[in-house]
């Protein structure tokens, strides 16, 4: 276990340099189209070795242009982190070979290098997926508030693209960041629907969508906006209110379905890179080699279900 706790400090670490290495300063236009809310953009320059350079537009070549790379830079841009498709992608190739690598010096043996490359592939996955959820929940925490701000600044007198600047300056971020972005589209050209369109698109959130409508309906027809954003923040205060009932009844399940799917692999991998000897056993010659297989596939089905299961819709 202490090898096995040394191992992942060891990946980590790995991860967290190589993404120092690659992070640097923005140019004038990478800034300029964040700015503007542009979830893709030209490679920013950057300062990197030529191992990294030449690692990463061979990425940006295969990957250009592919739905993969836009739903990739879109989670990039929901995470807020400041990578570029290209510089991403080569942070879990980099790590997986830095953890095969460690794995076998550990223990010499095959398995060992395949669980070392297995997780240092997903840990970069894994911290995105992380920092995307956090944020995303954070700023539907505070569209009540946002709410709040938007209304009171309308009842007295102020317009909306004013409101939305008391709403930058009197919130934290993501919120703050998230509108601000949305002043800067406004200033450098675009139409109020085109940039809260990128906002809903950024954050992805059913409460937000049905507050665009009725500001995108107000522009248009006109009508008390003040008024129409009250109810609707009713409608989403009863929503959270039942949100948090079902989240209560429901822990019990989700926690249940999580420690079942995670336990057979946490515990293989640690026992790959302790014991490996042992782990080969499974990949001898053999019908023994369906047995990881079918317990992989079992594993993904039965995760399916109990999420589905588990899941009520409000």
């Amino acid at each position: 276990m202490v090898v096995a706790g040394l191992t992942v400090l060891g990946v980590l670490a790995v991860f967290a340099g190589v993404y120092v290495l690659v992070e640097a300063p923005d140019d004038m236009r990478r800034r300029l189209q964040a700015f503007a809310g542009a979830v893709e953009g030209e490679r920013r320059a950057r300062h990197r070795g030529p191992a990294l350079k030449a690692l990463a537009a061979w990425v940006d070549r295969v990957f250009s242009g592919q739905a993969f790379a836009q739903r990739l830079a879109l989670q990039l841009a929901q995470a807020n982190v400041r990578m570029t498709v290209p510089e991403f992608l080569v942070l879990p190739v980099v790590a997986a070979g830095l953890g095969g690598l460690l794995g076998y010096l550990l223990q010499g043996y095959a398995i060992s290098a395949i669980a070392g490359a297995a997780f240092g592939l997903v840990v970069p996955w894994i911290v995105l997926g992380w920092r995307r959820r956090k944020r995303l929940n954070a700023f539907q925490a505070q569209l009540l508030d946002v709410l709040s701000l938007i209304t009171g600044s309308l009842r007295a007198g102020h317009g909306l693209l004013n409101a939305l600047h008391v709403v930058t300056s009197e919130l934290g971020p993501p919120a703050s960041e998230e509108f601000g972005r949305v002043v800067r589209e406004i200033g450098f050209g675009l139409s109020q629907a085109e940039a809260l369109t990128n906002l809903i698109r950024r954050m992805e959130s059913a409460d937000l969508d049905l507050i665009v409508t009725a500001v995108n309906v107000s522009h248009e027809v006109g009508g008390n906006l003040a008024l129409v954003l009250e109810k609707i923040a009713e409608t989403i205060r009863e929503r959270i209110r039942l949100q948090g009932e079902i989240r209560v009844l429901t822990t019990q399940q989700r926690l249940t379905t999580y420690l079942l799917v995670a336990l057979p692999v946490v515990l293989g991998g640690v026992l790959s890179l302790i014991n490996p000897g042992w782990m080969m056993r499974l990949f001898q010659p053999g019908p023994v080699r369906l047995i990881p297989v079918v317990a992989g596939v079992l594993e993904v089905f039965g995760f399916l279900i109990a999420r589905r299961v588990a899941r009520v819709e409000v």
